[in-house]
């Protein structure tokens, strides 16, 4: 079976589309979200969830420091990236009224 040249266009329309959210959604994602993403996800996911935790940015660094002094984390986050994370999890999963990643 052939296709069309009207169905061709709109596939490559609708792929361009969704490359195009992609692009956008992607810039969309803020520095610490991505350090999270790449250091915690890996571990904390399903049963290992941190969804209904609510620490302090001081309790998330005590926090931190014991996986990483645990080899927990791997590979360690730079300092900056560290403290990119450690902005996101106060601001994301901070003490109650915090929003959470997905409400905002």
């Amino acid at each position: 079976m052939r296709s069309t040249p009207l169905i061709q266009r709109l596939f490559i329309v609708a792929l361009a589309m969704a490359c195009s959210a992609l692009t956008a959604e992607d810039k969309a994602v803020e520095p610490g979200a991505k350090v999270f993403q790449d250091s915690c996800l890996t571990c904390h996911k399903g049963n290992q969830s941190i969804e209904q935790v609510r620490l302090t940015r001081a309790q998330w660094k005590e926090a931190v420091d014991r996986m990483i002094d645990s080899s927990f984390v791997d590979p360690v986050p730079s300092k900056d990236k560290l403290a990119l994370l450690l902005d996101y999890l106060a601001k994301t999963r901070g003490p109650s009224g915090a929003a959470g990643p997905d409400k905002k």
